[in-house]
């Protein structure tokens, strides 16, 4: 018995570290669940010039939620568009804007571990023609901060990054 003892120490401790690491790698779909708070969301076009997201706006503001049972929630908009001068009938010029200015959908969410991406599959969109799609990104987390680049990019846009921040409760 003392020898199998000896022997269980032996190899505990002198197991490369490397393969200790390895047991212990965080996977993307722990680390992006939680509420994100948007940060900026720019787009680098073609020429190398940079954008602030055209929906979203320079000061975007909103959220992104993802869940454990594989939900996400997905509300992000521009402060600067025009408040409706009658809240009950906008005219539609109003009602266009607030859309336009406007990311909204919600669904259910897997990752691909080995291509470092989170595929949203929209179950609800303010477009209804979005509706049963799927929204791919390339997703980095990096300590409270969450980068998701859009895979399927607008003509004329070399790179689009939206930056997040998790929060925290109160």
């Amino acid at each position: 018995m003392k020898r199998v003892v000896m022997a269980l120490v032996f190899l505990l401790t002198s197991t490369p570290p490397g393969l200790l690491r390895a047991q212990t790698t965080r996977m993307l779909r722990d680390d992006i669940v939680g509420t994100w708070r948007l940060v900026a969301a720019r787009q680098t076009m073609a020429d190398g010039s940079v954008r602030s997201d055209p929906q979203t706006g320079p000061r975007g503001t909103g959220y992104i939620m993802y869940d454990a049972t594989g939900h996400v929630c997905v509300v992000l908009a521009n402060p600067d568009r025009p408040a409706w001068k009658d809240p009950k009938s906008p005219t539609d010029a109003e009602a266009h804007s607030a859309l336009d200015g406007l990311v909204a959908y919600c669904g259910t969410y897997e990752t691909n571990e080995q291509q470092h991406s989170v595929i949203h599959h929209v179950e609800a969109d303010k477009n209804p023609s979005i509706v049963g799609t799927n929204r791919t990104r390339i997703a980095t987390v990096t300590g409270n901060r969450l980068i998701l680049r859009p895979v399927d990019l607008p003509p004329g846009v070399k790179d689009w990054t939206v930056e997040l921040e998790r929060t925290v409760g109160k």
